[in-house]
């Protein structure tokens, strides 16, 4: 009964499927079925203007001047030469003379002429012709069960003459009689029919699965996609090209499933956080790790390094078998960078231009009516215990005008900071330009990119110049070498972004002309600042490679590859002595911070693969060997006597003040990598990963970690009961199961080290050298000396095992495909810092303790709805969910573990106390995600006195217009006791949604992103001006928002919380390629990104950090690129 329920509704959605095809097709798609009238080569004239002696040079004008298409082999034609006067040639006669001096034969079938050499024996010349008459030919397509197949494509091949099938499989065409016939339907192979007169023709198709055949790049090598035993995501660059954005992560936003990724900042060139499958570590990195061609680079911020217009494909390893080769390296999952290289046997100079305006996508909350702001300036400091300011007086020099003089107009200024601290609608520009060649020798890809980005703020801007350069060289045919060098040059100017919330009744200038100061210690006077300090970064980053591939037999090949790594930053910052805070106590202040990295990894591996049969066998064997060195040098130079020069004179500086700083820091990791493959009867995969891992980081009993995975996949289509079923075209199931390591931690952990700090006593400077480093407060006399950085000998890898089960199925001739995973991932022996006595002289330890698990679910639908000859329609649907847990907190006595007197929960600190405001709310909670807020829940606002005193509150929070917070344990009283989990800032779920389609020339997309259930901890909830108007008042008793007052001791509530998913228009997508000539292709297109949020969030942008606090800002921005495509 269920079998023929379910035969019954597939049967109606395939009819609803090809009905919805055939409206399109024929409403929007219909193909011509002319052809162009043909002539005889002797009615034909050509132009030539070519002055070589090429053959083949010479056949390649004429192909442009004509609508002919020459079909020869270039290594029988390479060395052949022609001579020919330029002007208007009769086709006849030119094909003649080329057979004549170039001894070939000549045969033209309509368009198309071929070429042959002829014996010498042979009389020239030798050009021959045949034209077809066109005939009408009707048909049926059907697939391998006799079903009709409506929507199929028929064209006449070498032609654009075509048609597609209606609802019965039928088809008419008009074509000559010698044509041949290409028949194609997504899902099933494709095939040519020749005509041969016939008027009659059926076609019957066969199911296709090359599309599966796709090669997916996976660590130390590649596998077909329908061979993939791993969780892999593959986004290729077609998707995303069109996308305004110069990082990589830009352009990867929400196009994978387990892939997260967060945009912090909307200030140029900003880095975003990366999370593959959730946080796995609390003290070191939860980057994944970054490989390029092959080579790992590091974490996700070296994804800015590289251009997203050099981009071939981006491969995302997601479970423990696709990321384990990588040993400690994949414990956060692996991202696969593979760049683009030359076609075979073409020469191609490409250009990519956008350029790109950007505005808000909401106004500013600020101040725009100063009666009402100093009305409720004076209230709230009123209600603080502090006198009212604007009253007409005049404090520390500043007049502050009263509120009646605000009202009757005599009161002069009204600045809108906004207009003077933001640009009006800044330009960027992105350029790629591109030139590649290849033979069977060669393949040569060189690009470069210039890209500006200016941003909002004034004196806020980022400037990245990139080259790539590819070369491969085939020295024999079983041997070639690569050489790739990536190098990034960036320069930002951090200037900006100050005080564009600054008081309006303030001027810029004073009637002098001087800055307008509210006071000596007035540090936010934008115009002062961006004129006075410097606050620069440039940064170099190289990324250079040679690998070697020897094809030492057809199955055995043996690769080894070198890789250089140079990464280099400067910070160039001065504070002056009076628009800032630090330049004034330090009479001007300036620092010069460097970094530099140098890391080097060789590997060489062997690659055997074996087919017998019905067996396949694959391995990969070898070693891995990296080092990385890390230096810091930081000068400072205080008590300036001229500031002209700023910090390119530090001399200027008090010579006894100056500070000179420096660090380094080193490690290695050797590695042993073994994977085997096996497939059975191409049904049934097995692959068993290992990889031994040796690090300097860790003491001798624990330097080495064995880290092994496995994985089964079995393609269920390949079975006769399920092909009898009719209804998969794929169906593969996947289960995997694996370890990988972390090794972050300081490559010192395990020593006992010195370290050297200044602390001020008695009046003077004092230098120290001690075993780790100095916690108090610089510049206090008195100061206790307490050193951290106890040796932890015993230290070991932080380990991650992770199970996954997976299935891939395609349905409906694959133009429905989805990809769902089901992962569980354990992380045990977590490195975290242990507390200790002081009177052992340290304060901390780095131990292993504790335990995280993140459980998910993955799921990717890609469908394409309609796919005739001139219209396609395609959805492609993400969903992605993460539960993320604190399964052991360690041992509470050790890692300053507290439990909740009224619940029992464990929970540690994260970050500074939870009381103050500002600091951090999150906690880690056992049993709880990570980073959960924790803190007092409210019932409102405080209505009068006697209220407040009933709830507990006692002083200044039992008071009419504060929060009432709620008396957790009755016990009558608020205090810490009272606290409990208030929210969570990781999301339930998110999801996207692409929608595409083309038609003809043109195509569009549109692209959703959301975020689903997350709360967010809005410091700025209040602060907003558009919201303090709301307040509690006598005249006004709300229980939304409390009254103002200065001075409050706010506590960490949940009145703070709010609802942080969102919808977002992501991207927008409008292009048009160009009908040039067939050496030129041209794509015009335009982009809007950041097009609308649908939110519930009240304030500018729900998107936040990992820990869900906002902290302000400005609005995200709406940005309008204009783009062009050019490839000749």
């Amino acid at each position: 009964m269920h079998e023929r329920l379910l035969k019954i509704i597939i049967s109606m959605t395939k009819v609803a499927v090809y009905a919805t095809i055939l409206c399109c097709s024929l409403t929007m798609a219909l193909a011509n079925e002319s052809s162009a009238q043909r002539y005889a080569l002797s009615e034909i004239t050509v132009e030539v203007n070519y002055e070589g002696n090429s053959l083949l040079g010479l056949l390649t004008e004429v192909e442009s001047a004509s609508e002919f298409t020459f079909a020869y082999s270039k290594k029988e034609l390479r060395n052949k030469k022609v001579s020919l006067s330029k002007g208007e040639w009769n086709m006849s006669a030119l094909l003649k003379e080329i057979s004549v001096q170039s001894r070939v034969s000549l045969r033209r079938i309509n368009e198309i002429i071929t070429i042959k050499n002829v014996s010498s024996e042979e009389r020239l010349p030798k050009v021959t012709e045949s034209i077809n008459v066109d005939i009408t030919v009707t048909g049926t397509v059907s697939d391998e069960t006799g079903e009709p197949l409506p929507g199929a494509t028929v064209l006449a091949k070498g032609t654009t003459v075509g048609t597609v099938t209606d609802l019965d499989g039928k088809f008419t065409i008009n074509v000559s009689e010698s044509a041949a016939l290409v028949v194609s339907f997504v899902g099933y192979v494709s095939q040519e029919v020749q005509v041969s007169g016939r008027s009659t023709i059926s076609v019957l198709l066969e199911p296709d699965f090359t599309s599966l055949d796709e090669i997916v790049v996976v660590g130390y090598g590649s596998v077909k996609k329908a061979d993939l035993t791993g969780s892999v995501t593959q986004v290729k660059l077609k998707e995303v090209k069109d996308i305004p954005s110069s990082s990589v992560e830009g352009v990867l936003q929400g196009r994978a499933a387990g892939l997260q990724i967060i945009s912090n900042s909307q200030e140029p060139g900003a880095s975003s956080t990366v999370r593959i499958r959730g946080n796995s570590t609390l003290s070191g990195s939860n980057d994944p790790l970054v490989v390029v061609d092959g080579f790992p680079i590091g974490g996700a911020g070296n994804l800015t390094q590289i251009n997203p217009a050099d981009i071939e494909s981006v491969e995302v390893l997601k479970d423990a078998s696709a990321s384990a080769i990588y040993g400690s390296r994949g414990a956060n999952g692996v991202i696969i960078v593979t760049t683009r290289k030359a076609a075979d046997g073409e020469t191609h100079i490409s250009l990519r231009q956008q350029v790109t305006v950007s505005e808000f996508t909401s106004d500013l909350n600020l101040w725009r009516d100063p009666v009402l702001m100093t009305q409720l300036n004076n209230e709230s400091r009123i209600n603080g215990g502090f006198p009212p300011l604007y009253i007409g007086q005049t404090v520390n020099g500043v007049y502050y005008p009263s509120v009646e003089e605000l009202s009757d107009g005599s009161w002069p200024h009204n600045t809108r900071w906004d207009d003077i601290t933001f640009r009006d609608a800044p330009v960027s520009n992105n350029t790629t330009l591109t030139i590649s060649s290849s033979n069977e020798k060669t393949n040569f890809n060189l690009s470069g990119n210039y890209f500006t980005d200016k941003g909002m703020y004034i004196e806020n801007d980022y400037t990245k110049y990139n080259y790539n350069l590819n070369i491969s060289h085939k020295v024999f045919d079983n041997l070639k070498v690569t050489f790739s060098n990536i190098l990034t040059r960036g320069e930002r100017n951090n200037n900006g972004g100050l005080a564009y919330w600054r008081n309006p009744l303030f001027p810029v200038y004073n009637e002098d002309g001087s800055y307008f100061l509210s006071g000596n210690n007035d540090f936010g006077h934008p115009v002062a600042i961006t004129d006075n300090q410097l606050n620069k970064s440039k940064s170099l980053d190289v990324i250079s490679f040679v690998d070697m591939q020897w094809k030492i037999i057809p199955t055995l090949t043996f690769t080894s590859r070198f890789n250089y790594k140079y990464g280099n930053s400067v910070d160039d910052q001065y504070f002056p002595k009076v628009y800032t805070q630090s330049g004034q106590f330090n009479n001007g202040a300036a620092h010069i911070n460097n970094w530099s990295e140098n890391n080097l990894v060789s590997e060489s591996f062997l690659n055997y693969n074996k087919a017998l049969g019905r067996h396949e066998f694959g391995v990969t064997l070898g070693h891995s060997y990296q080092k990385s060195v890390v230096r810091t040098s930081n000068l400072g130079a205080f008590d300036f006597v001229n500031e002209i020069l700023k910090n390119e004179s530090l001399e200027a500086g008090n010579p006894e003040r100056n500070t000179v700083t420096n660090g380094y820091n080193e490690w290695e990791l050797a590695s042993g990598i073994f994977r085997a493959n096996y497939t059975f009867n191409n049904k049934y995969l097995f692959t068993f990963t290992s990889r031994a891992d040796g690090s300097s980081k860790f003491g001798a009993n624990n330097k080495w970690a064995f880290f092994p995975s496995g994985a089964i996949s079995w393609k269920a289509h390949e079975e006769s009961f399920i092909r009898g079923l009719n209804l998969f075209d794929e169906l593969k199931f996947r289960a995997s199961y694996g370890i990988s390591g972390n090794q972050g931690v300081s490559p010192y952990e395990t020593l006992s080290r010195f370290g050297v700090s200044n602390y001020y006593n008695d009046g003077q400077w004092i230098t120290a050298i001690g075993p780790g480093r100095q916690v108090g407060t610089t510049g206090q006399d008195g100061i206790e000396v307490l050193w951290g950085g106890m040796p932890s000998p015993d230290l070991r890898w932080e380990t991650t095992a992770q199970v996954d089960f997976g299935v891939d199925f395609g349905m409906f001739n694959n133009r429905l495909h989805a990809t769902f995973d089901y992962y569980e991932k354990y992380t045990d022996d977590l490195l975290q810092s242990r507390y200790l006595p002081v009177s052992s002289g340290y304060d901390l330890m780095t131990i292993n303790d504790g335990s995280i698990t993140n459980k998910g679910v993955e799921l990717t639908l890609d469908a394409k709805i309609i796919e005739t000859t001139d219209f396609q329609f395609g959805a492609t649907l993400i969903y992605y969910r993460n539960r993320n847990e604190v399964t052991d907190l360690g041992r509470a006595e050790e890692t300053g573990v507290i439990t909740d007197p009224n619940s029992g929960m464990q929970y540690r600190v994260w970050g500074n106390s939870i009381e103050a405001f500002r600091a951090s709310p999150n906690i880690l909670a056992l049993g709880q995600p990570t980073n959960v807020f924790y803190g007092y829940k409210t019932d409102g606002i405080v209505q009068t006195l006697e209220e407040g005193l009933q709830a507990g509150l006692e002083g200044d929070l039992a008071q009419s217009g504060e929060f009432k917070y709620v008396d957790i344990n009755d016990d009558g009283v608020i205090d810490t006791n009272d606290r409990v989990l208030i929210g969570n800032p990781n999301p339930d779920f998110m999801a996207s949604l692409n929608l595409n389609m083309s038609y003809k020339n043109f195509d569009a997309s549109i692209f959703f992103n959301g975020v689903f259930g997350n709360d967010v901890y809005n410091t700025q909830a209040f602060n907003q001006p558009s919201n303090q108007p709301l307040r509690w008042t006598p005249d006004n008793p709300t229980n939304d928002f409390p009254k103002l007052m200065d001075g409050r001791n706010t506590k960490v509530s949940d009145w703070w919380i709010e609802d942080g998913s969102f919808v977002r228009i992501q991207n927008v997508n409008l292009g048009y390629t160009m009908n040039l000539p067939k050496q030129i292709k041209a794509r015009l297109y335009m982009n809007a990104s950041n097009l609308y949020t649908f939110t519930k969030f009240k304030s500018y942008d729900p998107e936040v950090g990992m820990d869900g606090r906002y902290w302000g800002g400005y609005p995200r921005l709406r940005k309008w690129t204009l783009g062009l495509n050019v490839t000749f």
